[in-house]
């Protein structure tokens, strides 16, 4: 018997140090390396971002002091950091899991702004827990965007569409557990996923922080968010959320104003 655990054990053993060494070709890859630095990049943007703007509205700390979405930055970064920690080691279920929450986060906080503008941080407060159903993103209905009616509902339904696929990662369902069965049968089990895998959740994650940056901005108000395209990232070329695409068409609301008009013509 102890022979055979002995076997049992080499055995085992000789199986991981394969599948580790397969796996390094796919950690050395330039596609795997472009994805890592990829999610770091475009994790520090959102976070600069979102620390740029609650440092900006002390110019207006009276109005600013009480919008929740504002207050809620350092509740933001945290997950940001969590979601790029995650995935770099192969956690992907509690990202998408996290992204799910800041998105509902973002979009309670906003609603309650809009409609409870002008009111202390303490009546909102109230108001998210007696008006802003739990366990729902449907209060997306209820924002006012700066958008056209095709766009506006563009964003509203890709909103619920992030929202209510990462729910399957909330609660036990078979599309997850299919998804876990099907990684177990390919060996990419955790710490050993492939490239596509990562580029799968980068653009996912890419994509829930093109919104919630773009809902941030809303809330922001144009006079305030008008500075920020037009004094930091109209010269940031690199800045990754040039390429959002709510973030774009954000941007684009600002291309009036005589900076833009003066580049175009020089």
């Amino acid at each position: 018997m102890d022979d055979y655990f002995e076997q049992l054990a080499a055995q085992l053993k000789n199986d991981l140090e394969e599948k580790q060494a397969q796996h390094k070709t796919v950690m050395d890859s330039q596609q795997f390396k472009e994805g890592l630095k990829y999610l770091s990049d475009f994790s520090l943007d959102a976070i600069n971002t979102i620390r740029t703007m609650r440092f900006y509205s002390s110019r207006a700390s009276h109005i600013y002091e009480e919008f929740p979405s504002i207050n809620s930055s350092d509740d933001l970064f945290q997950s940001i950091v969590g979601i790029r920690e995650l995935v770099k080691n192969g956690i992907h279920n509690m990202a998408k899991r996290e992204l799910r929450y800041l998105l509902e986060m973002t979009t309670k906080y906003l609603v309650v702004d809009m409609e409870k503008m002008g009111a202390p941080l303490t009546i909102k407060t109230e108001y998210l827990q007696s008006d802003i159903p739990n366990a729902s993103i449907e209060v997306i209905d209820r924002i006012n965007t700066p958008f056209d009616a095709s766009l506006d509902k563009q964003f509203k339904d890709e909103v619920k569409d992030i929202f209510y696929k990462a729910c399957a990662y909330v609660h036990p369902s078979k599309k997850q557990l299919d998804e876990q069965l099907a990684r177990y049968a390919s060996g990419a089990t955790i710490g050993f996923e492939t490239a596509k895998m990562l580029a799968d959740i980068n653009q996912a994650t890419f994509r829930t922080y093109d919104i919630i940056l773009t809902m941030l901005f809303i809330g922001y108000g144009p006079s305030m968010s008008g500075d920020h395209f037009i004094e930091l990232f109209d010269i940031q070329p690199k800045w990754k959320f040039h390429k959002g695409k709510y973030v774009q068409e954000y941007s684009k609301l600002f291309d009036y104003k005589s900076e833009r008009q003066q580049k175009k013509t020089t």
